[in-house]
């Protein structure tokens, strides 16, 4: 038998190891109902509430990461994930607008569900060219980077480490105050536009060499950059605006032989040639409905990675045992043949699975997910 780290590493390098690798991002509730222990704030545990004085955001975020390594490993999965912004400067506070809502180090304002385990966006404070002279951005060098030394050291030399990073695209729009506002900036505002998501890209590549240069095994690129329908832009815009940002990033991975994956939910068909010529190593989680998992392993099988796809939308958060058991043979029989593919959610694993649909979905991809594929 392989090791976890073993087995991940040879299907992101496009082999065909002894089992087909498992991966999953847990959210609060799941990993609480895994480890039997409590998390602390919502989905994105970026804060506890103004109310609560228990403990500092540096040790929340400690906590919080050593319960999902915790619950990785009780569940037999074979990689250990990270989030870079859950890593803040040193004795970073949030800026309370009340007990629930509160700015982080991005001017983007926050909501915090306690009750249901859910921080969300609402807004952000960047809504013109002078609030973007006045940002002062967190210092990469300044940032509190435990959570990976923490995690590295953890996974030692049994589990590959999964850094789940944002770059140029998400944090942007959402420091702008939507999606909406950065594509009327982009054609009415271009310079505005270009100044604000290169100021977030420079802040997240260093951020992103620092975290890399800590022991991380696989980056991922993460940001939707797609809806169901289509990519957001059209590709001459990503090209216009974001892509040079991907290429530094990828460029910096290739220097300390770090893998890359792309993540976005939504149709990327009409951008993926142009993706993989970036020089992304895997693509996450090729959503379910939207794009075809045996499709997309025929077209670019041979030069990508695939990750995915249970559905979580309606097998694992509504669906019976078999259910999930036949959804988990759906995306081996998809992708596994020849290697190059690691089973995950179609997403996360997010609040609303149960818990059991977890088991069961590891469960039968360790019986079913076994190499050489004759029996598939």
């Amino acid at each position: 038998m392989m090791s976890h780290k073993e087995r991940f590493m040879m299907a992101a390098k496009l082999g065909e190891p002894d089992l087909v690798p498992i991966c999953a991002w847990l959210d609060p509730v799941p990993v609480e109902k895994i480890t039997g222990k409590a998390m602390i704030g919502g989905a994105g545990y970026t804060s506890a509430r103004k109310s609560d004085q228990r403990i500092d955001i540096d040790e929340i975020s400690v906590r919080n990461q050593r319960l999902m390594n915790e619950a990785c490993r009780r569940l037999g999965l074979d990689a250990f994930n990270l989030d870079t912004e859950f890593i803040y400067e040193r004795g970073y506070e949030p800026d309370y607008v009340d007990s629930d809502t509160y700015i982080d180090h991005f001017r983007r304002v926050w909501r915090i569900r306690e009750d249901v385990k859910t921080t969300y966006w609402i807004d952000g404070l960047i809504k013109s060219p002078e609030d973007l002279d006045r940002f002062r951005p967190p210092d990469p060098d300044e940032m509190c980077y435990d959570i990976v030394d923490i995690t590295v050291e953890e996974a030692a030399d049994e589990y590959p480490v999964i850094a789940w990073c944002h770059l140029s695209e998400t944090i942007s729009w959402q420091m702008r105050g939507g999606i909406d506002k950065m594509v009327q900036d982009i054609y009415r505002k271009p310079e505005f536009a270009r100044r604000l998501i290169g100021t977030v890209a420079e802040i997240n590549l260093e951020i992103v060499k620092r975290v890399m240069d800590r022991g991380v095994d696989l980056i991922v690129w993460d940001d939707d950059i797609a809806d169901s329908k289509s990519p957001y832009y059209p590709r001459r815009i990503f090209e216009d605006f974001y892509f040079s940002y991907a290429k530094r990033l990828i460029q910096e991975c290739r220097k300390r032989d770090v893998l890359v994956m792309k993540h976005s939910d939504g149709n990327l068909y009409p951008i993926l040639d142009e993706l993989i010529a970036l020089g992304i190593n895997g693509l996450h989680p090729i959503e379910p409905g939207v794009m075809d998992l045996a499709d997309v392993k025929k077209k670019y099988g041979k030069k990508i990675f695939l990750m995915g796809n249970v559905d979580c939308v309606h097998v694992l958060p509504y669906g019976s045992e078999e259910d999930v058991r036949k959804d988990v043979r759906r995306c081996i029989d998809a992708a596994a043949e020849g290697g190059g593919f690691i089973l995950a959610d179609s997403n996360s694993i997010h609040n609303n699975c149960k818990v059991e649909n977890v088991w069961t979905m590891v469960d039968e991809a360790r019986k079913y997910g076994r190499y050489p594929t004759k029996q598939w």
